[in-house]
């Protein structure tokens, strides 16, 4: 296992000296410039931390900035370890890390005040902080690549299309989505491409750039309606669990990890960052990523099963966390080799445009998202109270909640059956 740890390069100096991630395993060191400086007098050798003293007016930025390089570093190479399946050379770990923290990578210059030169401006704040969301937290990743996308489909279009803000017009709408349309996009992803122009066009005009409210207009509209998705009943996870992967320990972990988010409810952002501090008895007490509510659930029988196999090994005892990409592919590979998720599956969605169906193997079907929805699912279907449940789902309102469980016709109607067949108690 290897340990990741700050140290000074000269902590006997008298100015500021560099903040150096040293990682050891398997008698390899790769020793890690952090970009970061203290004086040694700030430096908390214990907690591998800067003081926090009011002489240090940048401490807190400084900490976070360890927090994630350390992070950094260990999702690098759990990715690496299960992708060579054999631990990595301090090189290939100093690229990946390089590539996780954007390293190497110059800027694009910020162009002329144009159309697509404001948007580059805008993905740029986006990246360094300059720009954050309602609540002061900074744009996550996962964001920043959905503007990325969105700027690479816009400038080819752009191809064929003066793009200029006064030309975001109710033209530009029909254009762009027949052009996404085209490329037989999902219904959602042109929406999300729409939500994204309309987010853009609102920086710009509150940066000076733009005067055309046309995006405002509710024929820009974002369309949305509840994407296919499966989810695995109880016995399929059952199965899933008792399957034997014991000579796949790479694919064992990704199992592993998935039935944790299958009897937690959280996502994957929440379910593979679990930490130390969030297991508490038999409760996980979780601060969620992307709403930032505070939830608490019990810990299921599989998930402490899981827990006491991997104590020891991981400061969490639970299996490490890899790209979320990379995960879904396995998870698929796993998913083939049990014989219940080898059914056929009808699909539906609007595609180009266009509403159709499909066939498909259920085991093709199921990503990290797939471990969310079987928990709802699951305990809807066990009768728990859906208000009780989205307590712990995060869900604002019940209509979005009903939306996202996936009960059939058939099991509400059996559900219903069921309820008609309970005695019925008389009061005289």
């Amino acid at each position: 296992m290897a340990s990741f740890n700050f140290y000074l390069k000269d902590k006997n100096i008298e100015n500021t000296t560099s903040i150096i991630l040293v990682v050891r395993w398997a008698g390899n060191t790769l020793k890690y410039a952090t970009g970061k400086s203290v004086s040694p007098a700030h430096w908390n050798t214990e907690k591998q931390t800067v003081k926090p003293l009011k002489a240090v007016e940048d401490q807190k930025v400084i900490n976070g900035h360890l927090v994630r390089v350390r992070e950094a570093g260990q999702k690098s190479f759990n990715e690496l370890e299960l992708e060579l399946e054999r631990e990595p050379t301090a090189k290939e770990l100093k690229s990946r890390i390089d590539l996780a923290l954007n390293r190497g990578k110059r800027a694009e210059p910020v162009e002329a005040v144009t159309f697509l030169g404001v948007f580059t401006q805008f993905i740029n704040a986006s990246k360094n902080g300059l720009r954050q969301t309602d609540k002061g937290k900074r744009i996550d990743k996962r964001t920043i690549q959905k503007y990325n996308t969105t700027y690479g489909a816009i400038t080819e279009f752009g191809k064929t299309y003066n793009l200029e803000f006064e030309t975001i017009t109710e033209k530009f709408y029909t254009k762009f989505t027949k052009f996404l349309n085209d490329k037989n996009y999902k219904l959602n992803t042109v929406g999300k491409y729409i939500q994204v122009i309309k987010t853009f066009m609102q920086y710009a005009t509150e940066n000076g750039y733009n005067q055309n409210l046309y995006f405002q207009s509710r024929k820009f509209k974002t369309h949305q309606v509840p994407g296919f998705s499966i989810y695995l009943t109880e016995k399929e996870v059952s199965d899933l669990y008792e399957l034997d992967l014991s000579e796949k320990p790479h694919l064992e972990r990704v199992r592993d990890l998935f039935i944790v988010g299958c009897w937690t409810g959280l996502r994957f952002s929440d379910f593979s960052n679990i930490k130390l501090e969030n297991i508490q008895d038999n409760f996980l007490h979780i601060t969620t990523f992307k709403t930032g509510e505070k939830v608490i659930i019990p810990i299921h029988w599989m998930v402490r099963e899981i827990m006491d196999k991997y104590a020891g090994k991981y400061a969490n005892s639970l299996p490490p966390a890899i790209a979320n990409q990379k995960m879904n592919s396995y998870l698929k590979d796993i998913a083939e080799l049990t014989n219940s998720l080898k059914i056929d599956v009808e699909t539906e969605g609007i595609i180009g445009g266009l509403k159709v169906h499909g066939i498909q193997k259920k085991h093709e079907l199921v990503t990290t998202h797939t471990a969310r929805r079987s928990f709802a699912t699951n305990v809807y279907k066990s009768g728990f109270p859906a208000i009780s449940l989205m307590k712990i789902t995060g869900h604002k309102t019940e209509k979005a909640f009903l939306l996202y469980i996936k009960v059939t016709p058939e099991e509400n109607a059996h559900k219903l059956a069921e309820h008609w067949a309970k005695p019925v108690m008389k009061v005289s």
